[in-house]
């Protein structure tokens, strides 16, 4: 094992698509295996093809995520259980091993609805703030995510989730963001954008332009620049705990990340 303190986790598993049980055996080996390092993240999904592809309807993605949710925790337990529920229904079951995190893993659910953000607070231990929406809407959202985890008793956890592209100054990141571009708009496509005051003039995909995205919505450009867009998040938002995401499945190169990853641990987390 070459890490000792970073976390391993999914960010996020569509669980609706999932049989929990797999789930649940999956995440207690790696848990075991990291010496209690892994936290769970999961969605409820909202791309229709996610669901035919796996002969799962889409209406049925809220309930089965937080029936699959219950059955995971009482997998973890390492105690025989019972469960009859809409979609799942087991009898005198047993699964095993236990995670080593009890009572296991903490499970953070990413959401950018008002329904979602109820369900994260009642059902998870921590919301994931997309990457898509812009400050002030996630920054309203945080606030209902806090009220609502108030109200189920739980302790609000804010994940804060941001897409970043790392470059020399803003100019060359705009240069290297294509690849972000392409992941927005096609998130944009497909209505993940909640309307905002950045958007006004945003009709199609093709009309959401680098400037208009980066505003209170990106990372971007130098490590001075990134660091004072972060501190800005930290003081209207105040989330718990920070993901950046510097690579999309179109790129950049490999060994462009890391080069990313590098200057931002260098040049960035020292100072926030």
């Amino acid at each position: 094992m070459k890490t000792q303190r970073i976390k391993i986790g999914t960010c996020v598993l569509l669980l609706p698509l999932h049989h929990p049980v797999h789930v649940a055996e999956d995440c207690a080996v790696i848990d075991l295996a990291t010496k209690g390092r892994l936290i769970l993240s999961v969605g409820v999904g909202y791309q229709p093809h996610d669901f035919a592809a796996f002969e799962v309807p889409s209406t049925e993605r809220a309930t089965r995520t937080e029936e699959a949710l219950e059955v995971i925790r009482h997998c973890w337990s390492g105690e025989r259980f019972s469960y009859s529920g809409k979609h799942f229904h087991y009898q005198d079951t047993l699964i095993t091993p236990r995670p080593l995190q009890q009572p296991g893993p903490p499970v953070w659910m990413a959401s950018w609805t008002p329904p979602g953000l109820r369900r994260a607070a009642k059902t998870a231990d921590g919301w994931i703030a997309d990457p898509v929406q812009s400050l002030p809407v996630i920054k309203e959202y945080a606030t209902r995510y806090r009220t609502a985890a108030q109200k189920a008793g739980r302790k609000p956890y804010i994940c804060l989730m941001r897409d970043a592209v790392l470059a020399g100054s803003l100019t060359e990141a705009e240069t290297e963001s294509g690849p972000t571009m392409y992941t927005h708009r096609f998130y944009f496509q497909y209505g993940a954008y909640v309307p905002d005051e950045y958007l006004k003039d945003v009709k199609r995909p093709e009309d959401l332009t680098f400037a208009k995205t980066a505003k209170d919505r990106l990372i971007v450009g130098s490590p001075d620049d990134c660091l004072q867009q972060l501190k800005h998040w930290q003081a209207e938002v105040q989330p718990d705990y920070l993901i950046l995401r510097f690579r999309q499945p179109g790129g950049p190169s490999h060994q462009q990340t890391l080069e990313a990853i590098r200057l931002f641990g260098e040049k960035v987390i020292p100072k926030l």
